[in-house]
């Protein structure tokens, strides 16, 4: 074997060891190992350049193509994560519809083109007619006020049956968190504050189906809060540049990005256990923050069903800002239900996409 292929073997040792420590960083905290959980972010990544080896080496030196086989067999529920597909889809026969949707304060701040945007919003929900909504980064003004948006909602809808948490409140009676809207009456509510982050923020509500109780778990987990000027690495050409010429650049954005990741696995925990602790069939709406291979999302998918993973197709990537990212908003239930028609809705209404699933209720279980 010639030195370059010796060389290609060599990186292809080290991308199977990286892979091998995002598959290890979805179990354990950040809290304990927290710079190893920046693999996960990078598996996309490191998922192509395995299979690219893999293929390559099928053609050189069958034998060393191992190397990224056994590694991705090793993590082939990551890779179900990642990528799903659903060849024929479960008949149900009394289905109902839930969607999570971070509406990003309905573009508040955009005072030429808010109006259009909420109503575009509004337009796309009524066509959608869902049963129960979870939004994310909800904004609603009480008294009088020149962008109304939960009345509009719940008159276009029909929906008067609504559970809402606010994590902040300015000036004005103006207020942004959590809200929950259900065709079905709400019999029941309940909140987990995080101790960690004021600004984020879980709901759950009981709501009546015919003679059934499901509880919908409504989860804004962790931001990482980037600034400005750490967006602009992302979106201005020439951000990099400056940013190689800042010798703190680097450090700051990495330690936002671990402080959130350490955030996200105490607040994932809670409303893990919250879960746990439930008398009633749980559905999980979230705007988690984080991706399929992570530590956040293994705390709810070692409980719960993950409706893309079950009734979805393709990537599924529902975060649409400047910053890279993969899929982190999230349906899931547990094993009271089963799913068909997940949806990752193409739709650029916030810089989240909205997804929602038909769910059923299992009578024989």
């Amino acid at each position: 074997m010639g030195w370059f292929l010796k060389l290609l073997m060599w990186i292809n040792i080290f991308d199977a060891l990286l892979l091998l420590g995002a598959y290890l960083g979805t179990h354990i905290s950040p809290n304990s190992m927290g710079y190893l959980y920046f693999l996960g972010l990078g598996y996309p990544i490191l998922l192509i350049i395995a299979l690219l080896f893999m293929f390559f080496w099928l053609f050189k030196r069958r034998e060393i193509a191992l190397i990224s086989a056994i590694t991705l067999l090793l993590g082939f529920n990551h890779l179900r994560h990642f990528y799903s597909v659903t060849l024929w889809q479960t008949e149900l026969s009394d289905p109902f519809k839930v969607m999570s949707f971070n509406v990003h304060v309905f573009d508040l701040y955009n005072l030429e083109g808010r109006e259009s945007i909420r109503d575009d919003i509004i337009d796309f929900l009524v066509e959608e007619d869902n049963d129960v909504i979870c939004f994310q980064e909800f904004y609603h003004q009480k008294g009088q006020t020149n962008f109304p948006t939960k009345s509009l909602i719940s008159e276009a809808l029909g929906i008067s049956d609504i559970h809402e948490r606010y994590t902040h409140e300015l000036s004005n009676n103006r207020y942004f968190g959590v809200t929950t809207f259900s065709k079905f009456p709400i019999i029941d509510k309940g909140e987990i504050p995080f101790d960690n982050d004021p600004n984020n923020f879980c709901i759950y509500t009981d709501v009546l189906k015919g003679e059934d109780t499901i509880r919908v778990f409504n989860a804004h987990i962790g931001s990482i809060r980037l600034q400005s000027d750490d967006y602009e690495f992302f979106g201005d050409e020439n951000g990099p540049t400056r940013y190689i010429q800042e010798q703190d650049a680097g450090q700051r954005i990495l330690g936002r990005l671990k402080n959130a990741f350490e955030k996200r696995a105490v607040q994932a925990n809670e409303v893990a256990r919250f879960i746990e602790d439930s008398k009633h069939p749980v559905v999980l709406c979230s705007d988690m923050n984080d991706t399929p291979v992570s530590y956040c999302y293994r705390q709810f998918s070692r409980l719960l069903y993950d409706s893309f993973v079950e009734s979805g197709n393709g990537i599924g990537q529902t975060y649409i800002g400047k910053v890279p990212s993969n899929r982190i908003d999230y349906i899931f239930y547990d094993v009271h239900f089963e799913s068909a028609n997940f949806t990752t809705h193409q739709v650029n209404l916030s810089d989240h996409k909205p997804v929602s699933v038909e769910l059923e209720l299992i009578k024989d279980l």
